[in-house]
């Protein structure tokens, strides 16, 4: 771990630098405000929670808390402007063309450990780093014990962001049958940074990769999917309804969520309800490991554990071995990917179209 307790004199300092330089902010709603850059228009942007930052020079030490986030900055090709993460990303939470970069990043809080969970990070680790930005994409990234709240941030002038794509509450109003959050984020991220026309060749780019296949779609039949989160355990499934990311996949890709009717983003539900809803098709989700092969064997798991329960007999999608495959990083996670996840799909549910 990084914690630098035989530099506790050079955080003391930096953080007197921070506060000397940019002074306290005012009460946690009002906009944080970084020292102007020339040439560089200030910015306002209000992030999940409502905390809005002004930012006036292009940040150059941001700290990102959560691997989502990352990933969209790494997308915008801003990886030199990460000084830390809170956590060194698990094997296979990134696509392997950012695993090597996203490696050489010191994590405040260490490297991944199976089943650690999400490691806080403690507030003289967090400014040690010297953030000029910190981003979350959950909001225990600042609520979780242990942690530096937005408001703490904003005390010491540093502006933060939550994600609206990752797992924002506030900004899913209706059913997600879009990635309209995905691209917010990255354009206000592309204007925090600096790189306005990167984060449209990005949204362009994910546009561009969807639109062949809506009228491929548009009128196919729609088959009904149940979306089973494997590595979240077999006996009392979790569900996601329609405002989780999944259900724009499904919908774009041309499928139907057998739970869409559920205003939240997931529910817990007994297989039983699984059988009522005789879904046509079950679309097996795992982490990615971070290897191909070792995803075939875990899929495979899976579809042996489908077809071997006595209680889904009955159910179209196993009778019929209707079984498709999507990692949980590009289909349940907003993200550059889940157009990639919507073209995959797509394939498998509509083979011949």
């Amino acid at each position: 771990m990084h914690v630098l307790a035989s530099r506790s004199a050079r955080v003391v300092a930096a953080v007197a630098a921070v506060l000397l330089a940019v002074g306290c902010a005012g009460a946690s709603r009002q906009p944080v405000r970084a020292a102007g850059t020339p040439g560089f228009a200030s910015v306002t942007v209000r992030d999940c929670g409502g905390v809005e930052s002004v930012i006036s020079s292009p940040p150059r030490r941001a700290v990102v808390l959560t691997p989502s986030v990352l990933e969209l900055l790494l997308w915008l090709d801003l990886g030199d402007r990460v000084a830390a993460t809170g956590q060194q990303p698990r094997p296979g939470a990134l696509p392997p063309r950012f695993a090597q970069q996203a490696a050489a990043i010191p994590a405040l809080s260490g490297k991944y450990t199976a089943g650690s969970g999400y490691q806080p990070v403690p507030r003289e680790e967090l400014l040690s780093a010297q953030p000029d930005l910190v981003l979350g994409g959950f909001a225990s990234n600042f609520e979780a014990a242990g942690a530096v709240s937005q408001e703490k941030l904003a005390a010491d002038g540093i502006p933060s962001y939550l994600a609206l794509s990752t797992a924002c509450e506030s900004a899913v109003t209706a059913p997600q049958t879009g990635f309209e959050l995905v691209w917010r984020d990255l354009e206000n991220l592309g204007r925090i940074f600096g790189v306005p026309e990167r984060a449209a060749k990005v949204v362009a780019g994910m546009k561009q990769k969807i639109a062949p296949l809506r009228a491929r779609v548009e009128k196919a039949e729609r088959p009904t999917v149940f979306p089973f989160e494997f590595d979240e355990g077999t006996g009392t499934p979790y569900a996601p309804g329609n405002r989780q990311t999944i259900n724009a996949v499904i919908e774009t890709a041309g499928g139907r969520n057998v739970f869409g009717d559920q205003d939240k983003a997931y529910t817990k539900v007994g297989w039983e309800e699984v059988v009522a809803r005789d879904p046509e098709v079950i679309l097996i989700v795992i982490y990615d490991k971070g290897d191909p092969a070792a995803n075939d064997v875990r899929f495979t798991e899976a579809e042996k554990f489908l077809t071997g329960s006595q209680a889904l007999r009955g159910v179209r999608a196993v009778t019929g071995k209707r079984f498709a495959r999507l990692v949980y990083e590009s289909a349940s996670v907003g993200g550059v990917r889940n157009a990639d996840a919507v073209v995959e799909l797509a394939g498998q549910l509509h083979p011949a179209g």
